[in-house]
């Protein structure tokens, strides 16, 4: 019998994946398709989304393409990391001298060679792809078909990151599931909520804003575009505090902020950038030290700044929202050499400061020097 079988996170289901199974199943039709979400992929973190969850969504977006699907929750009874060869061993036990498909992408195609124990999934399985538009066709040294036409450039990484960075559901996700992910708020969904009754109107839409810069930067810079745009949407998270009250948290909280004294008596604004940090940690469950060093650094910088810090700091003043007439030419500049940004926008943050008649902070002196010195 043919028994077709599709793995994956599918943190969420997207169209792609939509497409991908209607077309294969047109073209293998087979006696029973086993639709396996990951417990915990071998290539990625553990997903924060429940399991449950991804399942529920996978049957509201897949239900009805066939009469033979089995939602199989295989990974999840075992447990742990699951690797392909594994669940192919359970298909072969499971039914009686069975014809295996295994639906991939065309870029799990070609790194297939470098699975686990990948002889076990050659010798017991044919390979169906689908491919997408440019992609160059490397004939596999093993049993393969690919699916007629091209199928949409998707991702599971770009739906979240475009729901971590707008706060709504793009139009790439099955309407089925869409409700399935307002209603736990997945994706960020809480953490939007959270900065719509803590900040100021403008001030939320400016922190899509940077999230939105932050995450086009992302990818000219190869930085995780998730990551990016969580630091984008979280880099103003304490700005709905005012100065006392900022000053207040850091000492409640004990946290280390350079020349925190000098700031508290002369600017303690400046103090929302750790405070931002210490939410994005202790109320949102961020732990990735680059996202949190990004966050405290996005306001004065440092001397170390990571590329994803370099990233937020111009984001942060150059994002669409903001109307100054430099800010176009700082963000056109981000997006050809980000270096040279971040020497226009530290210098633009340093003339506000004094043009405001502000109190300058030895941080954003030491930043300013260190660019110049090093770009001689």
């Amino acid at each position: 019998m043919k028994v077709l079988v599709f793995g994956g996170s599918f943190d969420p289901v997207h169209k792609g994946h939509v497409a991908l199974l209607k077309q294969a199943i047109k073209q293998i039709a087979p006696d029973v398709t086993h639709i396996v979400p990951a417990y915990h992929s071998p290539f990625k973190a553990k997903s924060p989304t429940p399991f449950r969850l991804r399942m529920q969504m996978l049957k509201q977006a897949f239900s009805g393409m066939s009469k033979h699907l089995v939602f199989d929750d295989y990974e999840l009874r075992r447990g742990g990391k699951t690797y392909t060869y594994q669940l192919i061993n359970y298909l072969l036990k499971r039914y009686k001298n069975p014809q295996i498909y295994l639906l991939v992408g065309t870029d799990c195609l070609n790194d297939l060679h470098n699975w686990k124990n990948p002889q076990v999934i050659f010798d017991n399985a044919i390979v169906v792809a689908g491919k997408r538009k440019g992609y160059n066709e490397n004939p596999a040294r093993f049993n393969h078909i690919f699916l007629p036409g091209f199928f949409p450039k998707l991702s599971s990484s770009r739906v979240r990151a475009h729901i971590w960075m707008s706060g709504s559901v793009p139009a790439t996700v099955p309407a089925q599931i869409i409700q399935t992910i307002y209603k736990n708020k997945l994706y960020g969904l809480s953490v939007h909520e959270w900065l719509k009754a803590h900040l100021k109107p403008n001030r939320y839409i400016h922190s899509q804003s940077v999230a939105e810069l932050a995450g086009a930067l992302s990818d000219i810079y190869d930085v995780n575009v998730e990551t990016a745009v969580r630091a984008g949407i979280l880099h103003d998270a304490g700005k709905g505090f005012s100065g006392p009250e900022l000053v207040r948290f850091c000492r409640t909280h004990k946290i280390r902020v350079p020349f925190f004294e000098d700031i508290c008596r002369q600017e303690p604004s400046l103090l929302h950038s750790y405070v931002s940090a210490w939410l994005a940690k202790h109320q949102f469950g961020i732990k990735d030290v680059q996202t949190l060093h990004a966050i405290s650094e996005h306001t004065l910088g440092s001397l170390h700044m990571s590329t994803l810090s370099k990233i937020l700091f111009v984001a942060d003043i150059s994002s669409k929202d903001r109307k100054y007439k430099d800010a176009f030419l700082i963000r056109n500049l981000a997006l050809q050499d980000l270096e040279k940004a971040l020497i226009y926008a530290a210098n633009r943050k340093l003339l506000f400061t004094i043009d405001s008649q502000k109190w300058l902070c030895p941080l954003g002196i030491d930043l300013w020097n260190h660019l110049i010195k090093k770009g001689e």
